[in-house]
């Protein structure tokens, strides 16, 4: 249910920046790649991003989830700091010359959830493997 929960709100914030993207197409007239609108390069950079970063997250997060060695709190806490920084960094990408401290703080949350998302995963998936055999 935690998966569910973060692939829900994060879909939601997927469709909120897919509807910016469009209505930012819209004004600039520009109905396929980015033209030259700097406007345009930094919405779709920030639907773009959070779709590329999403994916890991709710790949690692539900197989986490379902490998049962982690506490709720801890899978919450992680699934916070992510929904955070993804929205930091998609309100920073899109201030003035995409250079914004909320930028770089959702970027440095994301990596650091994914980052422990994967160490947490290898060191679950690498004992289990060393207690059977390693698979076989």
């Amino acid at each position: 249910m935690i998966t569910l929960f973060y692939a829900c709100a994060l879909t939601i914030l997927a469709l909120l920046l897919a509807y910016l993207t469009g209505r930012q197409r819209f004004k600039t007239g520009t109905n396929l790649g980015l033209g030259d609108s700097f406007s345009l390069l930094q919405i779709y950079r920030a639907h773009a991003n959070l779709l590329e970063n999403a994916l890991l997250f709710l790949i690692l997060l539900f197989l986490l989830e379902t490998a049962g060695n982690i506490s709720t709190l801890a899978l919450v806490i992680l699934g916070d700091i992510f929904l955070l920084s993804r929205i930091s960094h998609a309100y920073g990408i899109t201030r003035e010359g995409a250079s914004s401290i909320f930028r770089a703080l959702g970027t440095i949350g994301s990596l650091i959830v994914l980052i422990t998302q994967s160490i947490w995963g290898l060191v679950i998936s690498l004992t289990w493997l060393a207690n059977n055999n390693w698979g076989l």
